[in-house]
């Protein structure tokens, strides 16, 4: 646990100086067992069948009497008192402790009297081991000392009045109470060693193996028991996820990791109160189960205290690596069972990865109504996958210097069978939280590649339309990416220079290594690629200047207010020459005013796209504007309608539209 830590408040030592009487009598010796290990159903089935085990010992011992000379009537006296025990163990509402203890006593006591039937038999004495072996099947210390108590008392006492009946032996007749307590230490020693057994099994089950901490089971405990106290309302728990972890056992290896994880483990300890629970969950994650804690600001000072502890650098041999954290705080008072305050506490905690992680946040009831809908929004995520719910609009992408369409970018919509159509907004993040946007992203893309090649058919005379799909990260990590495009490219005859892949700053520059070979990869296909969003993210020339890319789409933030902002149009204007001195071509996304369309052209921009040239729209609605197309101005062109059905104006969905 965690080790002593600054002394809390006067108020808060009081508070614990009262419940200290408490929390003495109920602490047993360490080497004593607790029993965590058995849950309610488990117990109860043992239970049963060790009172089932009992009940036969009624008849089975009647029997061994009459068999031993016994008359009936004096075997079924000597069984009787069986049945005490036995029907006190069929009780529920007596609680665990009684009916184990009722049925331990019970079997200890038909051990007795098959030694006293059997005339003191040595032989008869090893009932007793036996016994002991059956109790191991409670996991708790109390049906242990009953059996140690009741076979020195009864050795005892029944040798020095009938030592017979215990004894066959003459010094043990001779001196009862000295073998009564020889007789009780070996079953002391079978039980220690049947403890100390379980001591090792509960350490193992309830324990990290690598940094000792207790784990998840041994913290749900510790929350169940906490519930039921009175102290709930001045507890919560931290749900701790270590930010670089991933990065620093990819980098340095499985050993370094280990080690560092076993640094942060005794650097929590350090960092807490003796009283508080510190358990790895598994992974990266631990929990700490603050408790008798004043109020919520002290949890969240403590919060503070442990993501600057994180944040501090960890030397493993010769290296320095900085974990960082992100914690969830969820508060007992909130939840009625320990699973939901660990429940809680995690979605805090990806609440705070969420918000750019190094953060501290609370649990609020709206993430876990969002949790519930991105769990359903899963289910229905997987019945659109297999329903063929899916389709795609296409955004046109114009020429500047043609005023021509020359491509589209295809935008995935949702045709929801209850809710219309969605776009990307309302279920992107979802499809990749679940990795359903692998799926969806290969079909995105072989669509798109067959919709292409299909307008490629109809329109010989023109110049082929080039395509561009948006690749998620999780795509970008997913090694059957550059097959699943070869394979596209193949069945629909595309030419791959004709579909380009846009991918974000963020997403290559989080994962640069791993990313970079998939990027070459899909180079050597020869499809393009093209960073979207430019300017709006890390904008390292140095990652630019390594990338595989062909070209760079400005960001609508920059051409929004291109018309009236002179350091906007100073931006754009530095990002296109600095494309095109990299041998890129530059579209500029978001126009939607003459003005911007005129600025960009005069600022050589290539290509351009935006709700003045067109929505995205079903593939016939650029099948029209194709067919309509002539050469004309760049403001005749920027004005051209599109061509809507008038039945079908819900297409025009805001999610994903430049």
């Amino acid at each position: 646990m965690g080790a002593a830590a600054q002394v809390d408040s006067v108020g808060a030592k009081t508070a614990r100086a009262e419940d200290a009487p408490e929390r003495r009598r109920v602490r047993r010796p360490w080497f004593l067992p607790e029993g965590r290990l058995l849950s309610g159903e488990l117990w109860q089935q043992r239970h049963r069948g060790l009172t089932i085990l009992l009940w036969i010992h009624v008849p089975a011992l009647f029997v061994y009497g009459v068999f031993r000379d016994a008359t009936p009537q004096d075997a079924a006296l000597q069984v009787a008192i069986l049945v005490v025990p036995a029907t006190i163990a069929l009780v529920p509402m007596l609680g665990r402790n009684v009916q184990s203890a009722s049925t331990s006593l019970g079997l200890v006591i038909a051990a007795s009297i098959l030694v006293h039937m059997s005339g003191g038999s040595i032989e008869a004495h090893f009932q007793f081991f036996v016994v002991i072996a059956f109790l191991t099947l409670y996991q708790a210390w109390l049906p242990f000392l009953l059996a140690l108590a009741y076979v020195i008392g009864e050795h005892g006492v029944l040798g020095a009045i009938d030592p017979r009946a215990v004894y066959n032996n003459p010094s043990d007749i001779a001196h009862p109470w000295k073998f009564a307590l020889i007789h009780g230490g070996f079953v002391l020693a079978a039980s220690v060693a049947n403890v100390l057994s379980w001591r090792l099994t509960e350490q193992e089950a309830l324990h990290d193996g690598l940094t000792g901490l207790p784990n998840r089971a041994f913290l749900l405990d510790s929350l169940t028991k906490l519930l039921g106290s009175r102290g709930r309302r001045n507890s919560a728990v931290l749900y701790v996820d270590l930010d670089n972890f991933k990065n620093a056992n990819d980098a340095f290896g499985h050993q370094v990791g280990d080690e560092l994880l076993i640094a942060l483990a005794r650097r929590l300890e350090g960092q807490l109160r003796a009283g508080d629970v510190i358990a790895r969950l598994g992974g990266d994650e631990f929990a700490i189960l603050l408790t008798d804690t004043e109020d919520r600001a002290q949890v969240h000072a403590t919060a503070k205290r442990l993501l600057t502890a994180f944040g501090s650098p960890v030397r493993i041999n010769d290296l320095t690596i900085v974990a960082g954290a992100s914690i969830g705080v969820a508060f007992t008072e909130d939840a009625d069972t320990a699973e939901n305050v660990l429940r809680d506490a995690d979605l805090a905690m990806y609440e705070a990865k969420r918000d750019g992680g190094g953060r501290v946040a609370e649990y609020r009831p709206q993430l876990h109504s969002a949790a519930v809908r991105r769990a359903e929004l899963e289910v229905e995520l997987r019945a659109a996958l297999s329903e063929d719910q899916f389709v795609l609009h296409y955004q046109p992408i114009v020429d500047l210097r043609t005023e021509r369409i020359v491509g589209t970018e295809a935008l995935v919509r949702w045709q929801h069978p209850v809710h219309g159509l969605l776009g990307p907004d309302e279920f992107i993040t979802a499809a990749e939280m679940s990795g359903l946007i692998v799926p969806l992203g290969g079909w995105v893309v072989r669509e798109a590649c067959r919709q292409t090649a299909a307008w490629a058919l109809l329109t010989p005379d023109r110049a082929p339309l080039s395509v561009a799909v948006n690749l998620s990260p999780v795509q970008l990590l997913d090694r059957t990416l550059v097959g699943t495009v070869a394979e596209a490219l193949h069945d629909s005859g595309l030419e791959p220079s004709r579909l380009c892949l846009e991918i974000t700053e963020g997403s290559v520059i989080k994962d640069f290594d791993a990313i970079m070979p998939t990027l070459c990869a899909l180079r050597t296909l020869g499809v393009s690629l093209a960073l979207d969003d430019f300017g709006t993210g890390y904008s390292s020339l140095s990652y630019l200047k390594e990338l595989p890319v062909n070209s760079v789409k400005i960001d609508r933030s920059f051409v929004h207010d291109l018309d009236a902002s002179t350091h906007n149009g100073k931006i754009v204007l530095a990002i296109i020459e600095l494309a095109h001195a990299l041998g890129m071509s530059v579209t500029a996304e978001g126009a939607e005013t003459n003005g911007q369309l005129d600025t960009l052209k005069a600022m050589r921009s290539d290509h351009a796209q935006g709700y003045l040239l067109g929505r995205p729209v079903e593939h016939w609605h650029i099948e029209r504007r194709l067919d309509e197309q002539r050469p004309q101005s760049c403001s005749t062109t920027a004005g051209l309608p599109t061509q809507r059905n008038p039945g079908r104006e819900s297409v025009v969905s805001p999610g994903g539209n430049r």
